[in-house]
């Protein structure tokens, strides 16, 4: 009966120490990494007039290969995507957050916004018809949305509250 118990706690051993070196090694690949929920990069179809409403009442729609644009003639919004898939032990969401914080880091006029997307910025520059950009995160996915003055001049005064509604509704769309 003794010798039946070593047999036994031998096995255990031997199988509890196998499992944890498979799962060191699924680890090790990334396997346990989070993929993200998106496999490729949304159409355009997520940018609707009721989207970009709040900067553009009456916008005109074009799509260029991943590129997005919405204008009235004198404002024109820009939304671009990109895809960010897992490397290694590091998930997809998780690069993308990276990404994100080394340009609040790198960029300077940055400030951080709550509640838009999982994470989001917005840099404000003094570039010809003084774009404003916000570049947020939902999941793995990046996505930059700017808004300019076609003229050259200042943007007007409701495309600041503005910009932001328009990314909080793209991310809406883009989450359910």
């Amino acid at each position: 009966m003794q010798r039946l118990w070593r047999i036994v706690l031998v096995s255990t051993v031997v199988i509890v120490g196998g499992t944890a070196v498979v799962l060191g090694v699924l680890y090790s690949v990334g396997a346990f990494a989070e993929q993200g929920r998106f496999k490729a990069v949304p159409g355009c179809a997520v940018l609707d007039a009721a989207t970009v409403a709040p900067v553009l009442p009456s916008a005109q729609f074009e799509a260029s290969g991943g590129n997005c644009t919405a204008t009235d003639g004198a404002t024109q919004i820009n939304v671009g995507f990109t895809l960010v898939s897992k490397q290694g032990r590091v998930g997809g969401p998780e690069l993308a957050s990276r990404s994100l914080d080394a340009v609040t880091v790198a960029g300077g006029g940055t400030e951080r916004l709550r509640g838009v997307g999982d994470q989001a910025i917005r840099q404000r520059t003094e570039a010809i018809g003084r774009p404003q950009i916000i570049t947020m995160r939902v999941s793995n996915l990046i996505v930059v949305v700017s808004v300019a003055n076609l003229n050259g001049g200042d943007l007007p005064a409701a495309v600041d509250d503005g910009l932001v509604r328009v990314a909080k509704a793209l991310a809406a769309r883009l989450t359910g």
